[in-house]
C-alpha cells in the first residue's frame, strides 16, 4: 500500500484547456444519476462521524472494462500518458474511464467514504490491486478526503482522516482505488468537475 500523489499540473496547460472546454461545453452528454456512490449504506464496512449524505451526480462514462464506451475517449488519453509518466509503469488496462459533475446541494457536502470498486471478482475485491487517478478539471471548493484505511475484505470499524485535497485545475491525485476516500459538493462554487479513472497497472 503506497501513499496518496499530490501532482498539480499533472497536464500541460493547452491539455487542460481543452478538457475543461470539452466537459463544460454545451454539446457533452452528460447522465443524470441520484446517487454519487451506492444505492445502500456502507455502514456495516465503516463509519465516520462526520455527517454525509448520496447526493445527485452527473456522469460521463468514457470507457469502462476495457471497452470504449464514448466518442470522446481520445480527448482523456493524455491523461493516461501523463499518469504512465509520472508514475513510472505502463498501464495494462482500465477498469474504468469517468467523469463526474457535482453542484451544489441541500444538506451534508461530503459523500460516504468509499472505495474505487465493491464488486467481487475472483473472490477478491475489485477495486485492490489497482490505482485511482483523479484529476480536476477546474477550480472549486468541495475536497476530496483521503483516510488512512484500506478496505480489502474485513469491516474497519471507524474511519480516521489522513489528508484533503482541495480541487484545483490541472491537479492530480493517485492513490490505491481500495483506500477509504470520500468527495464532497461545491458549496461556493456552481460546479466541480472531476475525472475518475481505475487502472490496472
Amino acid at each position: 500500500m503506497e501513499q496518496p500523489i499530490v501532482i498539480d499540473n499533472f497536464l500541460p496547460e493547452i491539455y487542460q484547456k481543452s478538457i475543461s472546454d470539452l466537459l463544460t461545453g454545451v454539446e457533452f452528454p452528460w447522465n443524470f444519476h441520484r446517487y454519487s456512490v451506492s444505492n445502500e449504506p456502507l455502514d456495516k464496512y465503516w463509519h465516520t462521524e462526520e455527517p454525509h449524505k448520496e447526493h445527485i451526480q452527473f456522469r460521463h462514462i468514457f470507457a469502462d472494462d476495457n471497452v470504449v464506451k464514448s466518442e470522446f475517449f481520445q480527448y482523456v488519453k493524455p491523461l493516461l500518458v501523463a499518469f504512465e509518466m509520472q508514475y513510472g509503469k505502463k498501464v495494462k488496462g482500465f477498469r474504468r474511464l469517468k467523469s463526474n459533475l457535482l453542484m451544489p446541494q441541500k444538506g451534508p457536502s461530503a459523500q460516504q467514504p468509499h472505495i474505487d470498486g465493491m464488486a467481487v471478482i475472483n473472490e477478491t475485491y475489485d477495486a485492490v490491486g489497482k490505482k485511482t487517478l483523479l484529476y480536476y478539471v477546474n477550480d472549486s471548493d468541495g475536497d476530496t478526503v483521503l483516510y488512512n484505511e484500506y478496505f480489502t475484505e474485513k469491516p474497519l470499524g471507524r474511519l480516521t482522516k489522513q489528508q484533503t485535497v482541495p480541487p484545483k485545475k490541472g491537479r492530480a491525485v493517485i492513490f490505491d482505488s481500495n483506500q477509504l476516500h470520500a468527495g464532497c459538493c461545491p458549496t461556493n462554487s456552481d460546479y466541480r468537475i472531476i475525472l475518475n479513472f481505475v487502472l490496472e497497472i
